[in-house]
């Protein structure tokens, strides 16, 4: 039976209007029967059947959604991409598990290692294992590349901590200290920088559950708060309401403040800034600047705040074509049409660009993730997995630099600031000439070359504001800590998972980490089946050709072939409603990130290669007029 239906949304529900009347149950049992015959579809696992909470989810709290499969554009929170399980992949849905939960109570609390004790303290592994071990040779890649990672993060996955308590250290010695706070990561007597400030605790607040979308789940689910799938969502936002709130509803064109420098000398366009009562960012204490986008991190740092303002730039820049090329267009037609060119532009850059540096370019060819063509299969779960979002995208912090470069029209280093002073602070991007040094920063400074730690600004002081106090975090302790916050299983099962033997003992691991390290992991777990997820693949000596070790490239490539393949609007699917024409799929492959650049920045030359570092300022670059125009004329209605 065939019905013609539409969908409603708001920011958490989904308001269902049919022509014709249905029944609820029946499509609720028949989504739940589709999903338990789902399997994997994925050349990386070696499972086919995943833990069943989301079957628990279908069951209890799905939100009946009815769809018009002859809609030419995305829903905004993501529902409806997949006909059969609406829900699929949609914002405030349960993140995927790939393994079960480990809980020690098989529900909540965090597990503890085999022999009954206590697992070893975040912050005590990673002055162990992790805070000594650095190096500073130069990459041959740039930090864009560590940018354009965290851009596309943003764009799938958001896990939020639950802040209803400010300072879990500031609870602990209460009667009754409250469940969010429970865990707080322990600071070493003997700990290398916090040793002479007296400090015996870091703040860490546990995730909010599904419980906090009125969905009490056992054990412990965890909602995905944006749309899945790769789609620009961190521009446009995951509901109707939050796109309707950042669109100018004139000439398809998003909202943006057209602000002068300090120096009165030229006008820029940035992203528009949130309403507020006082001078301060309602996000941050120490800020001036709030910019608003689809996302609600945009201002967590420089590089971040960048980027959203690149694409803010661009959309605006691509809707003016548009309308140059087809003067009748609405602005609805005007805004989804461009809106759907930038989310082509984004998947054709991670996949073509940024992918096969991280994964290695001869194993995403082989494994369909750099491909001519997408072929869309329905029956593969396109959600964003625990694994991936908790653990395996997170090793790429190890990329973050401590410094941020501004580099001047001259290629001299203008100034240079620590990422670490200026998180939630994107206070400098306004000033002078600082969207165009910063960006020719991110182009032209060596990238940090891979190794097993973070770098030692975010290892200690991340989000430390009030100067000179030492109050900062430790980014690597807080991902190892929300590792087992979110139940994710050990390094060892995953390694099974992925067609690695298991190991065990603990000499079993020199087949992927260093015997170093190995000796460490000796002294800190009971046995070899106690190692964190984190803990282990950070470890791992990366594969040839690739930034990752082999146990976390399969877990990003089993992500990026589900955003791949089980999105019906990835951008070269054909017969779907809206697909590109043959003609506007050759431009937008043609599109790299320096075309972006080309077209929202002063810069008029850039490489080829745009996440290759230079090096040397004075090597040969390519003009924007010449090499990175952008000719939208395949979207001209009539020729």
């Amino acid at each position: 039976m065939t019905q013609k239906i539409k969908v409603h949304q708001t920011n958490y529900f989904y308001t269902i209007a049919a022509y014709y009347g249905t029944h609820v149950q029946t499509i609720i049992i028949l989504s739940i029967i589709i999903l338990l015959q789902t399997h994997a579809q994925s050349p990386f696992l070696h499972t086919d059947v995943f833990p069943l909470t989301n079957e628990d989810y279908m069951r209890r709290c799905a939100p009946v959604v009815m769809c018009n499969p002859n809609s030419k554009y995305r829903s905004f929170n993501g529902s409806c991409n997949n006909l059969r399980v609406p829900t699929w992949g949609a914002s405030n849905t349960p993140f995927l598990r790939l393994l079960n939960a480990e809980y020690s109570d098989g529900i909540y609390k965090f597990r503890q290692q085999s022999n009954g004790s206590q697992l070893p303290g975040a912050r005590e592994i990673n002055t162990q294992l992790f805070l000594n071990n650095q190096w500073y040779d130069f990459d041959e890649l740039n930090v864009l590349l560590m940018q354009w990672g965290q851009f596309i993060a943003h764009d799938i996955t958001l896990l939020r901590p639950d802040l209803s308590v400010a300072d879990c250290c500031g609870v602990q010695n209460i009667s009754k200290t409250p469940t969010q706070c429970q865990n707080v990561i322990n600071i070493p007597k003997n700990d290398p920088i916090y040793l002479n400030y007296n400090r015996s605790c870091m703040s860490f607040n546990r995730a909010v559950t599904s419980a906090n979308f009125s969905c009490p789940l056992m054990p412990a689910t965890f909602m995905v708060e944006v749309s899945q799938y790769i789609d620009g969502s961190q521009i446009y936002g995951s509901s109707d309401t939050i796109a309707a709130g950042l669109r100018s509803f004139i000439s398809g064109r998003l909202r943006s403040d057209i602000l002068k420098n300090n120096q009165n000398t030229r006008v820029e366009e940035f992203c528009p800034q949130v309403n507020r009562t006082t001078l301060q960012c309602d996000s941050s204490t120490n800020s001036r600047v709030c910019f608003q986008a689809g996302d609600i991190r945009i201002n967590q740092n420089l590089g971040n705040a960048l980027l959203h303002n690149l694409f803010l730039r661009f959309h605006n820049h691509l809707a003016s074509k548009l309308l140059y090329l087809n003067q009748f267009w609405s602005d609805e037609m005007l805004y989804q049409e461009t809106r759907k060119i930038i989310g082509a532009v984004i998947q054709h850059i991670t996949y073509d660009h940024y992918l096969p540096i991280i994964l290695g370019e001869t194993y995403a060819e082989y494994y369909g993730l750099f491909t001519p063509q997408t072929m869309y299969n329905e029956r593969i779960n396109p959600s964003t997995s625990l694994e991936f979002a908790a653990s395996s995208f997170r090793i790429l912090h190890n990329q973050i630099p401590a410094q941020l470069n501004f580099i001047d029209k001259m290629y001299k280093l203008a100034f240079q600031v620590n990422l670490t002073d200026w998180m939630d602070r994107p206070d400098l991007l306004p000033m002078g000439k600082n969207i165009d040094w910063l960006t020719r920063g991110l182009v032209e400074t060596p990238g940090r070359e891979y190794q097993p730690s973070y770098n030692q600004l975010i290892s200690n002081f991340l989000f430390r504001f009030n100067l000179p106090d030492i109050t900062g975090q430790d980014l690597l302790s807080t991902d190892i800590q929300r590792g087992r916050d979110v139940g994710l299983p050990v390094y060892n099962e995953v390694r099974t998972i992925c067609g690695i033997p298991r190991a065990n003992s603990f000499d079993d691991l020199l087949d992927l980490i260093p015997f170093k390290a190995v000796q460490i992991l000796k002294t800190l777990y009971a046995t070899v089946r106690d190692i964190d997820l984190h803990v282990g693949a950070l470890l791992e000596v990366p594969e040839e050709g690739s930034m990752v070790g082999p146990t976390t490239r399969c877990i990003l490539s089993d992500s990026f072939f589900r955003y791949k393949y089980g999105d019906r609007f990835f951008y070269d699917v054909q017969g779907q409603p809206g697909s590109f024409t043959q003609e506007q799929l050759k431009t937008i492959k043609q599109i790299n990130l320096a075309h972006v650049i080309c077209a929202t920045t002063n810069l008029f030359t850039l490489p080829l290669d745009i996440f290759k570092s230079l090096h040397d300022f004075s090597s040969i670059k390519w003009n924007c007029d010449e090499h990175f125009k952008i000719d939208l004329e395949a979207w001209r209605e009539f020729k």
